[in-house]
């Protein structure tokens, strides 16, 4: 019989739903530039919208967060590719800028309901922990291709020629979405609530999903540390290009540089596979923090193309190595992985802003400013994650404790 943690039709279906939804938020830094030259706009107008579109990802994605523990995932994944593709499409055709605001909303859609749909399979699986780590080596396969092919479609077709590319490669990876986890039995329990005798918060959260999960006090602080974190992560993201085109290469060299180097930085995914939670999760989650927002930092300063790509390596590896650990974590706090897609939506949440307040510290104060956001937000995030789950271990191993004892 084979072993249900390492069943790969599972792997590959989570692998093209995360591909799928996040293959917009991850071109951005190559369309940056060329869509600056077609609609003549500057850093700032441009970021906006993306931010708009990571906006409307991750609002699609919390709202998703309860649902997904009593829906098909597979309809979910197969509507959300239908309107991605769609998306695309319109975005590479139009020459209006405000045609392509509201396709790129659409694509947030999209890429909210993949994401939520592949990310609650995996919190269903037998093994959450492995099943995340594995699945984020091998999305980083495929999202190490994505920077390396993206100029040969924007330099010669402009921003058109990347929509494009995405919008065929939603088609592509379309029929490998059907193997997703369904949602557990206990996930699909019926219940019966009186919303009316609910106060407001509670009518919220129910539709949602997500009222009655277990440990929502450290649930919601670990999602306030992500938030902030992701502001900083995002503000780098979107400049990603620029800081190689600096250093003096062309926009091929640069994605080859980027591609390569993502492919090389799995290995933080696969240290996270290796080690599994034989150290906690606490430790490698602060490690992993610590050393994606230095390196985001040092990627803003980089001048020469070697600390290009020496930073962009550890900046990408680190967060491989942190992602496994963050979700696992969050799915320890809830069996049926409520909170993991919760957090995962408050993720999106601060790359929302990111693209926005990334372009507003470039405005003010050049990259030198822009490299001092990740920083800052990591440091938080590392003091949100001591505390809750600190905290949280402790209030777990109390509750044995008292089951022991009765």
């Amino acid at each position: 019989m084979a072993n249900p943690n390492l069943d790969y039709k599972q792997i590959i279906s989570i692998t093209a739903c995360w591909f799928l939804a996040q293959i917009g938020y991850y071109a951005q830094y190559q369309l940056l530039g060329p869509l600056m030259k077609q609609f003549g706009l500057t850093e700032l107008e441009i970021t906006v919208m993306m931010s708009q579109e990571i906006t409307v990802f991750a609002v699609t994605y919390f709202l998703l967060a309860g649902p997904m523990s009593r829906i098909s995932r597979v309809k979910v994944a197969l509507v959300g590719i239908l309107v991605l593709f769609l998306a695309n499409a319109v975005s590479g055709f139009t020459e209006s800028f405000e045609v392509l605001r509201g396709a790129r909303l659409f694509a947030g859609l999209a890429g909210g309901m993949l994401s939520a749909a592949g990310t609650a399979s995996a919190a269903s699986s037998a093994n959450p922990q492995r099943m995340f780590a594995i699945v984020t080596v091998c999305w980083g396969v495929l999202s190490a291709v994505q920077p390396i092919w993206m100029p040969y479609f924007t330099v010669p077709f402009g921003a058109s020629g990347g929509y494009y590319l995405m919008a065929a490669l939603a088609l592509l990876l379309s029929p490998f979405c059907r193997w997703l986890v369904p949602p557990k039995p206990s996930e699909l329990a019926p219940q019966s609530v009186d919303l009316e005798s609910l106060s407001l918060l509670d009518r919220i959260t129910e539709r949602l999903g997500v009222r009655g999960a277990p440990h929502a006090r450290f649930a919601l602080i670990a999602m306030l540390g992500l938030f902030l974190y992701e502001v900083g992560q995002g503000a780098v993201m979107v400049f990603l290009e620029q800081f190689g085109l600096n250093t003096g290469m062309e926009a091929y060299r640069v994605g080859q540089v980027i591609g390569f180097g993502n492919i090389a930085a799995l290995s933080g995914g696969a240290v996270a596979a290796w080690m599994g939670i034989r150290y906690g999760y606490l430790w490698p989650i602060v490690l992993g923090i610590a050393a994606n927002g230095l390196f985001a930092g040092v990627l803003a300063l980089v001048d020469e193309p070697i600390s290009f790509a020496m930073s962009n390596f550890f900046w990408t590896a680190s967060y491989n190595f942190l992602v496994p650990y963050m979700l696992g974590v969050m799915s320890e706090m809830d069996e049926k992985g409520r909170w993991a897609v919760a957090a995962d939506a408050a993720w999106w949440f601060g790359s929302a802003p990111g693209a926005a307040v990334g372009g507003a510290a470039v405005a003010v104060g050049g990259y030198a400013m822009l490299s001092l956001v990740p920083i800052g937000t990591g440091l938080v995030c590392i003091v949100l994650m001591l505390i809750t789950i600190r905290k949280f271990n402790l209030t777990r191993a109390q509750n044995v404790t008292v089951s022991l004892g009765h």
